[in-house]
């Protein structure tokens, strides 16, 4: 049987009888490979052109045969082609368009790097009419550019191999006799008539990916910006990923975009560095709380009732430099040397007093409250609040597995978000050394194309597992390594949190782990050397359950992630 090219026929027309024209060629021999409704397509010097060819027949010791498929009642009248019901053929009928199909194919192969074959490969064309038998055309005339010879009939449904053999044996006018070798024959088959096309898409495009979808996940935040441009002050709660960060920005450059001055306050001062580098402009000033602190008052260290002198001298004068503030990690400020001042409340007055005429806004996640005991007096008494509750950072299953120790709350997902890979749990033998599984766990994160890495502990660095493998701050002088508390506030494509024991998750320490693993984009893997026991202890502290059979598995699933093994 014939070699069909596809295997089945590719969509027609009912009435083309073209699905009967193609379970006739399948009875050609195995020297023969048929290509159903092949197409060229072109576009150059700003032109498409597109040809359609119904088959295209190719034998390695004959050579390219183009037909043109006619089915139905044709006639020619008037030096034109008809169907039955009167409708004039386009292309100037069967024959020139088998014709000019042969060319365009003639003219493709010699456009790519196989020209030299069409000297070695014989091109015919002929028409087939399978609904007219070889009596129904006896004694009829042909148009000029047709022949009966070329033509085929009802009969080569029956019949197509002594058909076909009959065309192939016509000379050509170029005189060129099909010569392949079978390693020509090849080429031209799977470079040319039928190539293969394997991209394989880069480690690094389902990242890509993610990026565009998170991007437009936060088109869904300017309904809040746009109501904030009539609310002069705000309180705007949010989980870790609702955009409060890009949001505080955004809403700081529209005010630098008007000329005006923006105070943008935060906590974290990895943080703010990398507010400044990256959002950097001339009307925002972004600061720590302390850093902030420390240059209005020329002081080494952070004096709040300094601050607040300074800043009621400068209103009464009317120096205040800004007429907006934003403050972001608002939930940080609650510290008692901060409460103690009103220093939030200072600031508050100061710029929405009616001779500045400016907006006060503080953005809060209540589950990231880990440098103070509780939220600033202003936060919980504050007259409008609103919140943010869906996730435009992180997949969703990294939302999910952040949230596990703290709450019994699923994140609110936008539409359409990324749900991502499940993270990986792994757990390691006392015995191993930890930098080894680290290692191993980065090449794994970057075979998957992702490089944006930081390594993040539930200690503190010096008594991190990891500190003697690390130095500036860098693991093997290659992947950043700090906190999750100096990492509050930023984020990458990977996190990988390590230190976890059983009270990572007791009581405000599950707090540690929400910030650690909500820093996370698109991968997030866990690393412990707890034991079984450490496992159930941990267990418990976030679930009912007292004993486990498989306590890592169930601690795993417990958290939404799934328990990995280590490869080293």
């Amino acid at each position: 049987m014939a070699i069909m090219i596809p295997q089945k026929p590719r969509m027609i027309s009912q009435n083309s009888l073209e699905d009967i024209m193609f379970e006739a060629l399948e009875k050609l021999s195995d020297e023969y490979y048929v290509f159903h409704s092949f197409k060229i397509v072109s576009a150059g010097k700003g032109i498409l052109q597109e040809s359609e060819t119904d088959f295209v027949i190719f034998n390695a010791k004959k050579g390219l045969l183009c037909i043109e498929a006619k089915a139905g009642k044709v006639y020619y009248k008037d030096g034109e082609w008809f169907y039955g019901s009167g409708i004039r053929m386009s292309h100037d009928g069967p024959f020139n368009q088998a014709s000019r199909n042969k060319w365009k194919l003639r003219d493709y192969i010699n456009n790519t790097r196989f020209s030299g074959l069409i000297k070695k490969c014989k091109m015919l064309h002929a028409v087939w009419f399978p609904s007219i038998s070889v009596l129904d055309i006896r004694g009829q005339s042909m148009p000029p550019e047709g022949d009966k010879e070329l033509l085929m009939t009802s009969y080569a449904l029956q019949n197509p191999e002594s058909e076909i053999e009959r065309i192939f044996e016509f000379k050509i006018p170029s005189g060129i006799e099909t010569s392949l070798t079978a390693f020509e024959a090849k080429q031209l088959l799977d470079n040319v008539l039928c190539p293969s096309f394997n991209v394989f898409p880069t480690a690094s495009l389902d990242l890509d990916i993610k990026r565009i979808a998170f991007h437009r996940l936060l088109n869904e935040q300017i309904c809040l910006l746009n109501y904030l441009e009539e609310q002069k002050t705000a309180v705007i709660n949010g989980a870790a990923g609702t955009g409060k960060t890009m949001i505080a920005v955004e809403k700081a450059k529209r005010h630098a975009a008007n000329g005006e001055k923006v105070l943008f306050l935060c906590f974290n001062s990895r943080l703010r560095q990398h507010l400044s580098e990256t959002h950097y402009c001339e009307n925002i000033d972004f600061y720590t709380i302390d850093g902030f602190a420390c240059k209005l008052c020329n002081s080494a260290a952070p004096n709040y009732e300094e601050l607040k002198i300074y800043l009621e001298g400068r209103f009464v004068l009317g120096t205040f430099p800004y007429k907006h503030i934003i403050i972001d990690e608002g939930q940080d400020f609650g510290q008692s040397r901060i409460e103690e001042t009103d220093i939030i409340r200072t600031l508050k007055d100061i710029v929405t007093d009616k001779s500045v005429d400016g907006s006060f806004y503080i953005f809060y996640d209540k589950y990231q409250l880990i440098q103070g005991a509780t939220l600033p007096e202003y936060i919980v008494e504050a007259d409008c609040k609103l919140t943010l509750y869906k996730n435009c950072r992180n997949t969703e299953n990294i939302a999910v597995t952040s949230l596990r120790p703290i709450t019994d709350r699923n994140p609110v997902l936008a539409a359409g978000c990324v749900t991502g890979s499940t993270p990986k749990f792994y757990f390691c033998d006392p015995a191993m050394q930890i930098d080894t599984v680290v290692a191993s766990i980065i090449s794994s994160l970057n075979t998957e194309g992702v490089t944006d890495i930081v390594i993040l502990t539930c200690l503190t660095e010096e008594s991190s597992k990891l500190a003697s493998f690390c130095s500036d701050g860098m693991f093997r002088k290659k992947t950043r390594f700090t906190t999750c508390r100096k990492f509050k506030g930023l984020e990458a494509d990977a996190i990988i949190l390590i230190d976890i024991d059983a009270n990572t998750f007791a009581g405000d320490n599950a707090k540690i782990f929400y910030v650690g693993t909500s820093r996370a984009r698109y991968k997030l893997c866990l690393l412990s050397d707890m034991n079984d026991n450490e496992c159930i202890d941990a267990l418990t502290k976030f679930t009912e359950k007292q004993s486990s059979r498989k306590p890592k598995r169930e601690l795993a699933s417990a958290l939404n992630a799934m328990n990995a093994p280590i490869h080293i």
